[in-house]
C-alpha cells in the first residue's frame, strides 16, 4: 500500500438549507393549507353526498332487479327527516336480510311516498316518485340529488344546487 486515500469530492462549503429557505417553504406550505384545507373540506361534503345518492340509486335497481329476477314483490322504505328514525331507508336484501342504511352526512329531504314497490315485471304501478337527497356544502352551497322512479321502473337521477 501506497498509504493514499481514497476521498470523494466535497464541496467544502456549508451542505443544506440555510434559513431563508426554508421559511419560504414553509410559508408556501402554510398558503396551501390556508386556500386548500376548506375546497378539500367542501369536495369532500360533496362526494358523501353524492355517494349517499347513488348507493341509494343502486340499491333500487338492484331491489328492482331482484323483484324481476325472483318474480316477487320488493318494496323500499324511506325515511325522511320528519320521520321518526330519520334519513334511513330499508329494504331487503336479494339474500333475503333486513338492511338499514343510515345517512350520515345528507338528508333525506322530501319523498313522494313511504315506500317504493316493485311488482315482478319491474314496474311500480304506482305514478312518478321521488326522492331528495340534499345536503349543506358551505354558507352559500347545498347540493341535491333528485331520484325519480318512473312507473314503468326506471330509475334516474338528476343533480342540481340551491
Amino acid at each position: 500500500m501506497s498509504g493514499e486515500r481514497w476521498t470523494t469530492d466535497r464541496n467544502d462549503g456549508e451542505r443544506g438549507y440555510s434559513l431563508p429557505e426554508l421559511l419560504i417553504v414553509i410559508a408556501l406550505i402554510g398558503l396551501f393549507v390556508l386556500f386548500g384545507g376548506p375546497s378539500i373540506n367542501e369536495a369532500y361534503k360533496a362526494y358523501k353526498i353524492r355517494s349517499a345518492a347513488n348507493d341509494l340509486v343502486t340499491d333500487l335497481r338492484a331491489l328492482r332487479y331482484n323483484a324481476v329476477s325472483n318474480r316477487a314483490q320488493r318494496s323500499i322504505t324511506i325515511s325522511n327527516q320528519g320521520a321518526a328514525s330519520p334519513n334511513q331507508y330499508t329494504y331487503t336484501n336479494y339474500k333475503g336480510t333486513a338492511m338499514t342504511v343510515r345517512l350520515e352526512y345528507a338528508n333525506i329531504e322530501t319523498t313522494s311516498a313511504a315506500s317504493i314497490t316493485f311488482n315482478i315485471n319491474g314496474s311500480t304501478g304506482a305514478g312518478t316518485q321521488t326522492v331528495a337527497i340534499s345536503g349543506a356544502i358551505n354558507d352559500s352551497r347545498n347540493d341535491r340529488y333528485t331520484i325519480t322512479v318512473t312507473p314503468t321502473g326506471t330509475i334516474s337521477s338528476a343533480y342540481s344546487t340551491f
